[in-house]
C-alpha cells in the first residue's frame, strides 16, 4: 500500500490484508472461479488507535501474506489475486477520542491491478 499524499494517514488495518490474522479484501480466482474465504471472521469492537498503521507521505507499506491461510489454494490452475476492499482511515496519526465517542473514520474503496500465479502439480 503506498500513500501517494504528502501527509500521513493513519490506515485501520483489520479489513485489508495487512492484518495479522488471514488476509481480508482480496478478490481471488481460480481459472476465473472466484474462491470462498475460508480465513477467520472476528467481531471487532470500535477501533482504537493501535488498530491503525500510519503511513507517511510517499511512504509504502507491504506484507508478504500466506494466501493458502484464507483461500483453497491446492488445486492447480491460474490463480488471479487483486486486493477489493474499502479502507478506513484517519489523516495523520490517530488520537484516542475523548470520552465515549468512536474514531472517526473516512471510507474509501480501493482496488489493485490483479497478479497472476500457476499451481501445477
Amino acid at each position: 500500500m503506498k500513500n501517494n499524499d504528502i501527509r500521513a494517514y493513519s490506515v485501520l488495518t483489520s479489513n485489508t490484508p495487512l492484518r495479522e490474522e488471514a488476509p481480508l479484501g482480496l478478490h481471488v480466482t481460480r481459472d476465473g472461479t472466484n474462491l470462498e474465504f475460508h480465513g477467520i471472521l472476528e467481531k471487532r469492537e470500535a477501533p482504537n488507535p493501535k488498530d491503525f498503521l500510519i503511513i507517511n507521505g510517499g511512504k509504502t507499506v507491504s506484507k508478504a501474506i500466506d494466501l493458502s491461510s484464507a483461500y483453497d489454494t491446492t488445486k492447480p490452475g491460474m490463480y488471479t489475486v487483486a486486493v477489493n476492499t474499502f479502507l478506513e482511515y484517519v489523516e495523520g496519526n490517530v488520537q484516542p477520542p475523548t470520552g465515549n465517542t468512536e474514531i472517526q473514520t473516512q471510507l474509501v474503496h480501493v482496488t489493485s491491478p490483479p497478479a497472476q500465479f500457476q499451481v501445477v502439480l
